[in-house]
């Protein structure tokens, strides 16, 4: 978290820059903005708001991750409620497809519960940062042992707490258009889990044992530019950085069986594109563009996602 915490405090002093209190005729001119504004959300980065109490928000995912000239897509999305004005709950999960003749299939991959408290809020009047706090929960539900010789694992066996702060921040231009700015920081501390023969770990058939995955840093900057009331451009940066995992068990004969997995990381880049029909519903197409990192993949992931608030 060291390399976080000095990006994170300039972040938030530029953030918070803007005076608490603005002069009438700026007021308006922010009001104005606002209502000919409308939002998707950038591909990547989270939104700090809460919606307000008995409201939901849905926002399926679809996806197709290549990497290494192979195909991985899959579905994923947000559907939450508005417990309270300030409290939001809900629900990420995730299912992936398989391609291939041997693999043809859907198959449920780890979901995730979310759970945001937003402590304080813009408006035209007090422009300081909208901030929330994140608390949610992977759960274990895809598979990630016991696999068939040709088949693929989509979960972590892990119960796995998270731990976060979302920011977003308003920007009035010159020409009078908005330009709105994120900031998401996640930590995530998997627990220990059960495995048994092959696994997403790389074990063998005969392993019994247990892995305790890495944890897991996100640090996201998102900016979206209102070009016109119904149409915005987005961009993302997300670095991404996995602690060890260790492997530790006995194969069949009864041997000691450890496997390490080293720290690892990497940088993405997601340009995206958002048309809004109405201020309740808006579409977004972008792609998600992550170069080789250290003991990371290169890959591509072109995305659509469609946004509705009910």
């Amino acid at each position: 978290m060291r390399f976080l915490l000095p990006t994170l405090a300039a972040a938030l002093a530029c953030l918070m820059s803007m005076p608490a209190k603005a002069e009438t005729a700026d007021v308006e001119r922010f009001r104005a903005a606002m209502k000919s504004a409308r939002w998707t959300g950038p591909l990547l980065a989270s939104n700090a708001e809460t919606l307000p109490h008995g409201h939901v928000y849905t926002e399926p995912y679809l996806f197709d991750e290549i990497s290494g000239g192979d195909h991985h897509p899959g579905s994923s999305g947000f559907y939450q409620y508005g417990l309270l004005d300030n409290w939001t709950v809900g629900v990420q999960p995730f299912f992936a497809l398989g391609t291939r003749r041997y693999n043809r299939d859907v198959a449920i991959g780890d979901f995730k519960l979310l759970s945001q408290v937003r402590v304080s809020h813009f408006t035209p009047e007090h422009r300081v940062p909208s901030v929330s706090l994140v608390t949610n929960l992977v759960l274990p539900t895809g598979r990630h042992d016991h696999l068939g010789e040709l088949r693929n694992g989509h979960g972590s066996g892990s119960f796995a707490p998270e731990l976060g702060i979302n920011v977003q921040q308003y920007f009035l231009l010159k020409n009078g258009r908005l330009l709105r700015g994120r900031i998401n920081i996640l930590r995530t501390f998997p627990l220990r889990s059960d495995v048994s023969g092959r696994s997403v770990y790389g074990t063998g058939p005969d392993f019994h044992g247990h892995a305790r995955p890495g944890s897991k840093t996100s640090l996201i900057v998102g900016a979206e530019y209102s070009l016109t009331r119904e149409w915005v451009l987005a961009f993302d940066v997300e670095r991404d950085q996995w602690g060890r995992t260790d492997i530790n068990g006995r194969d069949g004969s009864g041997a000691a069986v450890e496997i390490t997995s080293p720290k690892s990381w990497n940088i993405g880049f997601a340009p995206a594109v958002e048309y809004n029909w109405s201020d309740r519903a808006g579409a977004i197409v972008g792609v998600w563009i992550v170069p080789k990192g250290h003991n990371t993949r290169s890959s591509v992931t072109p995305a659509i996602a469609i946004q509705r608030f009910w």
